[in-house]
């Protein structure tokens, strides 16, 4: 008696069918993702005196990163906005979403350097400067001016949650890759 094992054509024909359905779908969705820098570009007015009238127009140029979430973290959106200003230093803005309420503790913003020692450290003049809490629905926001680009000074931006505000118990949420200055 000659016996083969196996699977009919029928069964191997619709499992590959299948198999090739989920691919394309999981390369639809890779390939549909959303980018995850971009550059906007907008049009400041500035009156600079009020009894002349005489008004200002120029370009203002911001780069919008968004944050990647740590493992294990809530944290679900945010962007860090960095932008030229007309005097030469560099706003950078933060707003976060996912974040613990202020109750459970702060939150820290702090850079990879680029260069050096590589190492991380607030994105101010000290630590207190550098905190931003979140409100009760989670949401966050930070603001800084600095006097040199951050794309030349950090490699990337990292959000940390400091439960009962203690810098040893420091937990990375979300960081942003300053790869594209």
């Amino acid at each position: 008696m000659n016996s083969k094992i196996g699977i009919s054509t029928a069964v191997f024909a619709v499992s590959v069918v299948i198999l090739l359905v989920l691919s394309a779908a999981g390369f639809g969705l890779y390939l549909s993702k959303p980018s995850t820098a971009q550059t906007v570009t907008q049009t400041v007015t500035q009156t600079t005196d009020v009894m002349s009238g005489t008004t200002t127009t120029g370009m203002a140029q911001a780069t919008a990163i968004q944050f990647k979430p740590a493992a294990g973290q809530m944290f679900h959106d945010g962007w860090v906005v960095i932008g030229q200003t007309d005097s030469g230093a560099y706003a950078l803005s933060i707003h976060a979403e996912g974040l613990e309420s202020a109750s459970a503790g702060d939150y820290i913003v702090e850079g990879q350097q680029s260069s050096g020692s590589m190492a991380v450290v607030p994105l101010t003049a000290n630590t207190t400067a550098s905190e931003f809490d979140a409100g009760a629905n989670g949401v966050g926001s930070f603001f800084i001016t600095l006097s040199q680009s951050p794309f030349s000074a950090y490699e990337g931006i990292q959000i940390l949650y400091l439960p009962g505000m203690q810098m040893t118990n420091a937990t990375l949420v979300a960081t942003a890759e300053l790869s594209m200055g």
